[in-house]
């Protein structure tokens, strides 16, 4: 089971993507970025942890 981020950035007039595996703790805090948007709490740790705990 993998997870990867993608991410995209400007460098110039140039776009640049980024793909990075991520480990347990950096899958946590990326599913609650997903979940709670800019603000990441306790709450939306605890549900992402859930959610990954299902899957």
């Amino acid at each position: 089971n993998h997870h990867l981020k993608v991410s995209k950035s400007q460098a110039g007039d140039k776009t640049l993507s980024q793909v990075m595996p991520l480990g347990r703790s950096e899958r946590v805090e990326e599913v609650a970025r997903m979940l709670g948007g800019a603000t990441i709490t306790d709450t939306t740790r605890r549900h992402a942890r859930e959610l990954l705990e299902q899957s």
